[in-house]
C-alpha cells in the first residue's frame, strides 16, 4: 500500500536532504561553533521517560502544572515528576488499551495540554486522551478524523484538536463526547507538522496548510474569519508550501503569525487589519518577552523582530541548518537545541551566543520548557532534564 506523499515529507525536508549520487547534503550544517563558554550549565535533576519519540518527527513536549512536571513517550508511557526533586509521583502505560490492541503501539505526537487537573493529548492514530493528574488514570478516550501532531487548546470545557486531515475538532474536556467538527480543505503536499490551537475570547485561531489563519466560534465551531498569511509561490508543489504550523503568539490586541515559505506577519487581533509583514519563514513556535519576536527560521537562523515596528533587531546565522527547534526566553537569555543535541544560550537582547553544551546524543526535537528559574529539556530517547538558571 502505498504512503501518502505527505506523511513522508519531515519538518527538516529544506534543511538535510541527501544527493543520490554522494549522499553529501544538499544544505549541510554549519560546523559547531567554537567558543569560550560565559558558564557552566548547573543540572538540578535528570531521569527518562519511555523511549522517547527516537528518529520519528514529533512535538511530544513536556509540560507544567502547579509542583508537577508531566512528560511523554511515544511508545504510550507517561510520567508525572516533582518539578522542583524530580522524584518520580507516577507512571501511566497506554499500550494495553483497548484502543490500542491492534496498533503497534500507540504513536504519540501531539504535546501535552493541562487543565481543570488532567492532561489532554493526542496521537498519530487518531486518538484523543483524558488523563487525571493525580495518579495517571484514563479518564476517556476518543477517536478523531486524522492524526493529532499538535497539543490540543483547552478552554470553555472543550478540548479543541486540529488534525492532519485538516479537521478543527471539539471534544467535552469531561466526557471526551464530540461538540462539533470544522472541515478545511488541505493541499496535496503539507508539512509533517501542526500548529497549536489557540483560543482567546471565546474563539480558536489554528494555522492551517493553506497558508492561512482560521479563527471560529469556541461554542460551536462557527468559522468567524480566515486570514491570508502566505501565497503559494513557485514552479514546484514543494516551494508552493505555506503552511501556517508554528502557535500563533497574541500581544495586547495583536496577532503574530509566520508561515513557511512564507513570511511574518501582525494583524489586529479583532478586525483582522494587517499591520506589518516581513520576510521572514519557518514552521517553528514564535517566542515572545514582550517587546520582541524570537524566530528560529527554516535555516536555523535566529532573529529578533520589535513587535510594534516589525523591524528587526538582531540575527545570528552562526548555527545554520544545524535543525534548531523554536527559541524561548529564559531570564536575560534566549535558549534552543538542535538536532545533535547541543543546547545554546544567547543574549537576548544582543543575539550574542554565550554557552552551548551537550545534553544528549540522541538529539533535541522540541523546544525546552521554562518554569520560573528552570529549563526543562526533553530529548529524542526520552532523556529528561532540569537545568537552573545560570
Amino acid at each position: 500500500m502505498s504512503t501518502p506523499l505527505h506523511r513522508l515529507l519531515p519538518l527538516t525536508l529544506a534543511l538535510g536532504l541527501a544527493a543520490c549520487s554522494s549522499q553529501t547534503p544538499v544544505a549541510p550544517a554549519s560546523p559547531l561553533p567554537e567558543i569560550d563558554n560565559r558558564f557552566e550549565i548547573n543540572t538540578r535533576w535528570s531521569d527518562s521517560v519511555g523511549k522517547g519519540v527516537g528518529e520519528y518527527y514529533s512535538q511530544l513536549s513536556p509540560v507544567i502544572d502547579g509542583e508537577r512536571l508531566f512528560a511523554a513517550a511515544r511508545n504510550g508511557v507517561i510520567k508525572a515528576f516533582d518539578a522542583a526533586s524530580g522524584e518520580e509521583l507516577w507512571e501511566a502505560e497506554l499500550d494495553e488499551l483497548d484502543i490500542n490492541r491492534n496498533q503497534r503501539s500507540p504513536r504519540l505526537a501531539g504535546g501535552l495540554t493541562a487543565a481543570y487537573g488532567n492532561l489532554y493529548f493526542g496521537s498519530e492514530n487518531g486518538v484523543v486522551y483524558a488523563l487525571s493528574q493525580d495518579d495517571g488514570a484514563v479518564l476517556w478516550t476518543q477517536s478523531v478524523p486524522g492524526e493529532v501532531l499538535a497539543a490540543p487548546a483547552v478552554d470553555e470545557g472543550k478540548v479543541v484538536v486540529h488534525t492532519s486531515a485538516g479537521n478543527l475538532v471539539a471534544l467535552d474536556s469531561a466526557s471526551g463526547e464530540q461538540q462539533w467538527l470544522l472541515r478545511n480543505e488541505q493541499p496535496s503536499l503539507t508539512l509533517r507538522s501542526m500548529a497549536t490551537p489557540i483560543t482567546t475570547g471565546g474563539a480558536v485561531l489554528y494555522g492551517r496548510a493553506d497558508g492561512r489563519l482560521g479563527i471560529a466560534l469556541l461554542a460551536n465551531g462557527q468559522p468567524v474569519r480566515d486570514t491570508r498569511i502566505a501565497s503559494p509561490r513557485g514552479a514546484t508543489e514543494l516551494e508552493r508550501m505555506v503552511d501556517v504550523a508554528s502557535k500563533p503568539v497574541i500581544l495586547g490586541d495583536i496577532l503574530f503569525t509566520m508561515a513557511y515559505n512564507g513570511q511574518l506577519t501582525a494583524h489586529q487581533l479583532v478586525s483582522g487589519q494587517q499591520l506589518w509583514k516581513r520576510q521572514y519563514q519557518g514552521s517553528e513556535d514564535l517566542s515572545t518577552d514582550g517587546r520582541l519576536l524570537f524566530i528560529t527560521d527554516s535555516r536555523s537562523h535566529l532573529f529578533a523582530v520589535d513587535a510594534r515596528s516589525g523591524s528587526e533587531v538582531w540575527s545570528n546565522t552562526e548555527l545554520e541548518n544545524r535543525r534548531l527547534t523554536a527559541p524561548v526566553v529564559f531570564g536575560d537569555y534566549l535558549v534552543a537545541g538542535d538536532g545533535d543535541g547541543y543546547l545554546y544560550w544567547l543574549d537576548r537582547n544582543s543575539g550574542e551566543l554565550l554557552s552551548l553544551e551537550r545534553i544528549d546524543s540522541a538529539g533535541l526535537y522540541v523546544a525546552p520548557v521554562v518554569a520560573g528559574d528552570t529549563l526543562y529539556v526533553q530529548s529524542r530517547d526520552g532523556e529528561l532534564v532540569a537545568i537552573a538558571r545560570p
